[in-house]
């Protein structure tokens, strides 16, 4: 009887081991999936935004729980992005942390996206943008800042989460998974010749189209000039009447002076839309 309980219970304590074993291969087998689903929106979006893939893939996996979260499945929202996108949005119960950290449920609107796209792209370009009151709010986050991506970490913990954990959390996973090999040494030396170098105070978006250079001479900016940037032009006639097709758009905040990045042949470089004729856009 003895030998049998003994037998029983050994037989039952490697179930529960193998069991454990188990469930932690699927959990990692369906992490490592989500990464490699939002592998290429965020390797996109942190090389046009100049900012930490590492972290917002890590930050993507928290708020929606490696997309499982009804917010993440149902609106595609991977970010807890409150507010509305494109007049779409849907209100849902979260949870928030009070001042000593203590967490209670609540009701909050957040933005539907079309996409796992469009809530990447969105979110990175809140982190360039600000807010209305505060438009270099997460300035912190942007690679140019931020020496390490601890760093940015730091900045998104402070403005963006009640969590008083956040912080570590995200840290955690980008060890976990190492992230920062992934998707942060392989935009930080990007020779893409199309690759946008930041200007802060200046709201970016993807822009496709074609347009005529007027005639004349212009100048060819390497990146948006503003406020805070002395940006390296080159004056030039050899453009002057030719076609060229539209990368991007940058819209000045403080002017609201619209600008955009052309292309033609293997010249690329920032215009005033003044520069430009027969613009026709296709966003």
């Amino acid at each position: 009887m003895k030998l049998w309980i003994k037998l029983t219970a050994t037989l039952t304590l490697a179930l529960a081991v193998f069991g454990l074993s188990g469930a932690r291969t699927a959990q990692a087998d369906s992490h490592t999936a989500f990464i490699t689903r939002l592998s290429k929106p965020v390797l996109q979006a942190s090389k046009k935004y100049h900012l930490y893939g590492s972290v917002m893939m890590a930050q993507a996996a928290l708020e929606s729980d490696w997309g499982t979260s009804t917010l993440s499945t149902e609106a595609n929202n991977y970010f807890g992005v409150k507010g509305t996108y494109s007049g779409q949005s849907v209100t849902m119960s979260t949870s928030e942390a009070d001042g000593s950290g203590q967490f209670f449920n609540t009701m909050a609107q957040f933005k539907s996206y079309p996409s796992l796209q469009a809530s990447i792209n969105d979110y990175a370009q809140t982190l360039r943008d600000g807010t209305t009151w505060n438009p270099f709010l997460y300035e912190n986050t942007w690679r140019e800042n931020a020496t390490s991506y601890t760093e940015a970490v730091d900045t998104i913990a402070q403005h963006y989460a009640t969590d008083t954990n956040y912080a570590s959390k995200i840290e955690t996973i980008i060890a976990e998974y190492d992230l920062t090999s992934r998707f942060d040494d392989t935009t930080s030396n990007s020779d893409d010749a199309t690759t946008t170098k930041i200007t802060p105070g200046v709201s970016y978006a993807t822009d496709k189209g074609t347009a005529t250079i007027k005639s004349g001479s212009i100048k060819l900016y390497q990146q948006v000039p503003g406020p805070s940037v002395d940006a390296t032009s080159s004056k030039t006639s050899a453009l002057a009447g030719k076609k060229v097709t539209i990368q991007q758009r940058g819209i000045i905040k403080s002017s609201q002076t619209i600008w955009y990045q052309i292309k033609s042949g293997s010249t690329t470089g920032w215009v005033q839309l003044t520069d430009l004729l027969n613009l026709q856009e296709s966003h």
